[in-house]
């Protein structure tokens, strides 16, 4: 299923909060990552583990986010790092969205064909058994679909290193290139990891709005 994003945009500032005590304030220290969220039987999202490897609990949620049952879901999310009165490391979230984050599927699977619009990397970079990337992509108020693409995936047999080429489904459908927004995306890189798998290459490609095919390059080497 092609993961749609209705309104591409930024995560909204959250306002600080200052607390006064004679001439000292306090501010929070706002952080923006991304992290893996982890929900409860109810659909509330109850615990992230960071891009570090951290597990945290989530101490209270500004954005009252639900999403399926005992699951976990990709975000990009602005938090504060609290302690409660007994000492335990939480985080308050203030703000999140869900990053585009579908495993990827060989190019037959799209019924349609493979989308090849135009986007710019804004930033891309390893994380936890991720590839993120922020995208700047051009649009007006259409609905953009995103995925990746696997189109190929070989296994040096004699050293165990395997090497995933992955290319960016982008389908803009009739979309004006009015403004330069943001699109966030996670690639879950964890499936390629078997028995005898040493490390993995992953070569991440897509067509720019300068009419070229950029690749990136980035070693994944999977955690426990």
């Amino acid at each position: 299923m092609i993961d749609r994003i209705r309104k591409i945009g930024t995560i909204l500032s959250a306002c600080l909060l200052l607390t006064a005590c004679g001439d000292d304030y306090y501010v929070p220290s706002m952080k923006q990552d991304y992290l893996t969220a982890y929900s409860s039987a109810s659909g509330n999202l109850e615990s992230v583990l960071t891009d570090q490897g951290v597990h945290l609990p989530i101490l209270a949620d500004a954005t009252d986010s639900q999403t399926k049952a005992d699951t976990l879901v990709r975000i990009v999310c602005n938090y504060t790092e609290e302690l409660t009165s007994d000492g335990i490391a939480g985080i308050r979230v203030n703000a999140l969205t869900a990053t585009v984050s579908p495993v990827p599927q060989p190019a037959d699977t799209f019924k349609d064909g493979v989308k090849n619009d135009p986007a710019d990397v804004m930033s891309i970079w390893m994380g936890l058994d991720f590839l993120n990337c922020i995208l700047e992509v051009k649009a007006q108020d259409g609905p953009h679909y995103f995925h990746f693409v696997e189109e190929e995936v070989t296994t040096d047999e004699a050293t165990g290193h395997r090497t995933v080429s992955l290319l960016l489904y982008h389908d803009a459908g009739t979309d004006l290139q009015a403004y330069t927004q943001r699109a966030y995306l996670s690639i879950p890189l964890r499936q390629y990891i078997a028995d005898g798998i040493s490390g993995v290459t992953v070569r991440f490609s897509l067509y720019t709005y300068a009419d070229e095919l950029k690749t990136y390059t980035f070693d994944y080497n999977p955690t426990n």
